[in-house]
């Protein structure tokens, strides 16, 4: 199937952008330009083409794509789709780059910067936006960190369209996931975008059969969170070991930078990897240690983890 509705896709280089471009090019979409955010010190934007590689009587898409993470830029050079990078767009300059490509709609996934009215108004149906919490909790840059964090027991995925208040456009679209016990960052991470792609491949259906829903977002049910703080990493014992558990799995690829830590009786363990948990087991004592690994009490359970 092909849908000649044109649009442009932004986003950046993991998962939670190109599973979902990946979704609607495989559905057959009309993706006539992929965005990605250049230094905002760039004055103009910039295309960016695919690498020349003088090697003879090979492929040069495959062969970047071997040696390239895949991400949305692989996947625009291997589709042959314009690929710019924007690094102010504010500027008139990046309203004209892509208003040359004339969309009907505008797809966000995973993207860095605010979009400003501007270039929302330019597609006549409008700019929709995947966010990995079922708005409108967990509102904000980093909200699959603050749910981990929170524990929270239900959560998924929105497709809202955008407005000029972050993450407060109506809902277009919902989808609920349940991660399994100990899934890693990259797992949640694929789940999200899976299942984004899923709602975008569907709103290209709802739009083609009429008026689209749209249901406002009620601000008093609301919430938004910030970017964490190393002190967001601090795990209390007080918890469940489960918690905690699902807690650093889940949002793991962030403890390289800003460690995970617990304080429990007078020391403090910079945690490397949560192994297992068990959610009713007693120690007797605070922790235990055995070369790297802790056993650490929990509220209730033990959590077993990796430590420094």
């Amino acid at each position: 199937m092909t849908d000649d509705l044109p649009i442009i896709f932004m986003g950046l280089f993991g998962e939670l952008s190109r599973r979902p471009l990946a979704a609607l090019l495989d559905f057959g979409a009309n993706v006539r330009a992929v965005i990605v955010p250049a230094a905002r010190t760039d004055p103009d934007p910039i295309p960016l083409d695919p690498p020349h590689i003088d090697l003879p009587d090979l492929d040069f898409v495959p062969l970047v794509s071997k040696y390239i993470a895949p991400s949305i830029v692989t996947l625009a050079w291997e589709r042959g789709i314009p690929l710019i990078a924007i690094g102010d767009f504010s500027r008139p300059a990046a309203r004209e780059a892509i208003a040359a490509f004339e969309p009907d709609l505008i797809c966000v996934s995973c993207f860095s910067r605010i979009i400003p009215s501007p270039i929302l108004n330019l597609p006549k149906l409008g700019a929709l936006n995947l966010h990995p919490s079922l708005l409108p909790r967990y509102r904000g840059p980093m909200p699959l960190f603050w749910q981990f964090r929170n524990g929270e027991p239900r959560t998924g995925v929105t497709l809202h369209y955008m407005a000029e208040q972050a993450d407060a456009g109506d809902i277009l679209l919902q989808k609920e996931i349940t991660f399994p016990d100990g899934a890693h960052g990259a797992e949640v991470e694929t789940l999200c975008a899976d299942a984004g792609g899923e709602l975008f491949v569907q709103a290209l259906g709802l739009i083609r059969s009429g008026p689209p829903p749209r249901l406002p977002q009620r601000e008093a049910d609301s919430t938004h969170h910030p970017l964490p703080t190393r002190a967001d990493f601090a795990i209390s014992p007080d918890q469940p070991a489960r918690r905690a558990f699902n807690f650093i799995r889940g949002v793991d690829s962030l403890g390289e930078s800003l460690p995970f830590e617990i304080a429990v009786g007078g020391v403090t363990f910079r945690i490397r990897e949560a192994l297992e948990y068990s959610a009713d087991t007693a120690l007797g004592e605070p922790y235990r240690r055995e070369g790297d690994e802790v056993r650490v009490q929990f509220q209730p359970g033990v959590l077993r983890v990796r430590a420094e």
